[in-house]
């Protein structure tokens, strides 16, 4: 009889160890939100372009069958717009509610981002057009997870030749192709994939400090 009753309180005990072990799977299972993204709307040309000064992007640039590393740094911001050092170039863009446009000796000229940014909005630019294939691509890169992406299409007759940017909500472009036609077809000779952003502020170093 003792031999039974044992065998009995054992079985119990294994019951029990059973049920909360089934109970706490279940718990783990239950626990995590499932996070949905909500679309962003209304977005303008300096929500798809941040200009502000401090600003840093680092893109991996692939071209003429070279591969180098091509950082573009916001240097100087003002009511008008902002100047972007790119090695030893500098380019200027003039920021305003119409949109971002580049700035040349003549003044204000083609725009690369123009308001309102809805799909299949178009613009004349030199020789060519403008398009806005997207305004709610998703695009996965080394630099992370992009939702919401405006994508630019720019089709030049002189020589022909397409240029496709994919410009990130609050980070700027982070995708440019550039394809020229070759033997009647066209051919992507420059790729430029960001690799980080720095914003004004952030020091794109603190990971490697060492604490004091």
């Amino acid at each position: 009889m003792p031999y039974r009753r044992s065998s009995f309180a054992s079985s119990r005990l294994c019951i029990v160890a059973l049920t909360l072990a089934l109970g706490f799977s279940a718990a783990c299972a239950t626990t995590e939100p499932v996070v949905r993204h909500v679309p962003r709307t209304g977005l303008a040309a300096a929500d798809y372009y941040p200009m502000g000064e401090g600003w840093k992007w680092a893109y991996d640039l692939e071209r003429d069958n070279q591969k180098i590393l091509a950082i573009y740094s916001v240097i100087e911001q003002n009511a008008e717009g902002a100047t972007i050092q790119v090695g030893s170039e500098r380019l200027t863009y003039a920021v305003s509610p119409a949109g971002i446009a580049q700035m040349d000796a003549s003044g204000v000229g083609d725009f690369i981002l123009k308001n309102p940014l809805t799909k299949d909005a178009t613009w004349p630019v030199a020789g060519g057009t403008a398009r806005v294939l997207s305004t709610s691509d998703e695009v996965t890169l080394d630099a992370g997870h992009f939702y919401d992406c405006a994508v630019v299409e720019v089709t030049r007759a002189d020589p022909p030749r397409i240029t496709r940017t994919s410009f990130a909500p609050d980070i700027g472009p982070m995708a440019i192709d550039v394809s020229v036609q070759e033997n009647g077809k066209y051919v992507v000779t420059t790729r430029a994939r960001l690799r980080s952003a720095t914003k004004p502020g952030d020091d794109p170093f603190r990971l490697a400090k060492r604490p004091e």
